[in-house]
């Protein structure tokens, strides 16, 4: 019931900040750019709500656990792949002017067909990315509160439709912000209580009787000089 009760505060926390983002939203440069006036400490914590995600985290631990550690460098690449967008996409497209992408791409290179061509390869990116984000979505929900997985699925996509739909870009960057302080704390939270148990738990301990005094531990090189005085002797 508990985990039912965060799961629709953070739900409903999320549609009052689209609804918000709705007053701030006046012309197309405030739908689909915030007017250029996010500050950065703002887009930081949206990227990185946006990276802490069901696709990054159950999928990057369902990889680690079938694949093993050597799967930790798909967090690797799209990292970098984080970094190379901001270096060499981002501030070039915000000079420009444009919008998206694809017009970055036609403004720059004066192609209609690679703008459509890019249009293609950003849809196919999003198809591909919201596939393990609704999964995660209905898998979770369906965990903690038994409801059947399309409800995750369904709720998932009608809140941040909604939310995108009615405050544009501004209110996507605020609720990103607001999951990324949600998911840090679920994360930090748990990481401390551990490390304090784990740190103030002392570990077991062998059990000698009154009155006898522990044997030392072997060293070994002492062992091998045994083994070899016993091979000499022979």
């Amino acid at each position: 019931m508990i985990s039912v009760l965060a799961i629709g505060l953070v739900l409903l926390t999320s549609l009052v900040i689209g609804v918000y983002g709705v007053h701030a939203a006046r012309s197309a440069s405030d739908f689909l750019v915030a007017s250029r006036r996010v500050t950065p400490r703002w887009n930081a914590m949206a990227i990185a709500g946006e990276y802490l995600s069901a696709a990054s985290m159950l999928g990057l631990a369902g990889l680690v656990l079938k694949n093993g550690v050597g799967a930790m460098w798909y967090a690797v690449g799209f990292t970098a792949g984080y970094v190379a967008v901001v270096a060499l996409v981002a501030g070039p497209m915000r000079r420009s002017g444009a919008y998206t992408v694809p017009d970055f791409a036609e403004y720059r290179l004066g192609a209609p067909r690679l703008r459509k061509l890019c249009g293609l390869v950003v849809l196919v990116i999003m198809l591909l990315y919201l596939v393990p984000q609704f999964k995660g979505a209905g898998v979770v929900l369906s965990l903690v509160s038994g409801t059947p997985y399309w409800v995750g699925v369904v709720l998932a996509g009608l809140v941040v439709s909604g939310s995108i739909a009615a405050g544009g870009m501004r209110s996507a960057t605020y609720v990103q912000a607001f999951h990324y302080a949600v998911k840090l704390a679920f994360l930090a939270v748990p990481a401390v209580y551990l490390v304090v148990v784990s740190g103030a738990t002392p570990g077991p301990r062998p059990c000698i009787p009154s009155g006898e005094r522990a044997s030392p531990r072997p060293r070994p090189w002492s062992s091998r000089w045994a083994r070899g005085s016993t091979w000499r002797s022979r």
